[in-house]
């Protein structure tokens, strides 16, 4: 009796301890998603605003002493990319009221082909520790947004406190096209076969 009553209480505690350590590492994974994950409310205001941050975003690849490198035809490789948008959603990773860790905006960025690109990391983050974040999804034509939906958070605070979030969907989204055709920003990347050369010429 006496052995039967530690065995249970043995396996109660590796069933508390197994929950306590599954709580501390997913959190509130599974937490279910909020009215403020839901980006439905159209606010056309904010279309001439990201498009103006568009512009802006271009000429940093050309202009800006932040980006320096970049080809002379980066800016029209941008404008052409962009073109090519459909649509640019943001969404939290686990939700915008999860206090999980490392809970950042992600994107997803649908093409005019059909293709999608997802879980486009940004680095940003979203906290249920803090007010929602703000979310949008942003449809496109011809490099150009024609409306914005949001989760409505942008309404508590002034319209200009929510360029940041705009210049993170246009840079974010530039970013990955940029990592799948470097050459079409930088100078091809130099091979073994450069350094080769370098070290052949050096004196």
């Amino acid at each position: 009796m006496k052995k039967t009553a530690t065995l249970f209480l043995s396996a109660l505690f590796v069933i508390i301890f197994a929950a306590v350590i599954l709580y501390a590492f997913l959190g509130d994974l599974f937490t279910p998603r909020s009215e403020f994950d839901i980006t439905d409310k159209q606010n056309d205001k904010i279309v001439h605003m990201f498009n103006t941050q568009i512009e802006k975003q271009i000429e940093d690849h050309t202009q800006s002493t932040m980006h320096p490198g970049y080809i002379p035809e980066s800016r029209q490789n941008t404008i052409s990319y962009l073109k090519t948008i459909r649509s640019i959603e943001s969404y939290s990773r686990y939700g915008v009221k999860s206090t999980q860790p490392r809970n950042y905006l992600e994107l997803n960025i649908t093409f005019n082909n059909g293709t999608t690109a997802e879980k486009v990391y940004t680095g940003h983050p979203c906290s249920g520790y803090m007010d929602p974040c703000l979310l949008m999804k942003v449809e496109m034509k011809n490099g150009k947004a024609v409306k914005i939906f949001t989760n409505g958070q942008e309404k508590k605070g002034s319209p200009e406190w929510i360029i940041p979030d705009l210049n993170v969907l246009i840079e974010k989204a530039i970013s990955y096209d940029i990592q799948r055709n470097h050459d079409n920003y930088f100078p091809p990347s130099k091979t073994q076969k450069d350094f080769d050369k370098e070290w052949e010429d050096q004196q």
